[in-house]
């Protein structure tokens, strides 16, 4: 079982120019962060089959996730 994560922006540096990345299910949407080397911290948005989700949120097989980084600004 697996769902796909596809980071947007400057996420994708973190899956090496990669447009999306399979996890396994099962696992938190922060575990799953955590096995691709993307620290939760620069995470801002999380998108779970287009619905907002917390990082805590445990991955479905089948998932979508769409991750957007924290924009800084001033």
């Amino acid at each position: 079982m697996s769902a796909i994560i596809r980071p947007f922006g400057l996420l994708r540096e973190y899956l090496h120019g990669e447009k999306e990345a399979m996890v396994e299910a099962g696992q938190t949407i922060r575990q799953a962060l955590a096995s691709l080397g993307i620290p939760p911290e620069v995470v801002a948005l999380v998108l779970v089959n287009d619905q907002p989700q917390e990082k805590d949120y445990r991955l479905q097989d089948g998932d979508v996730v769409k991750i957007l980084a924290v924009i800084g600004g001033g």
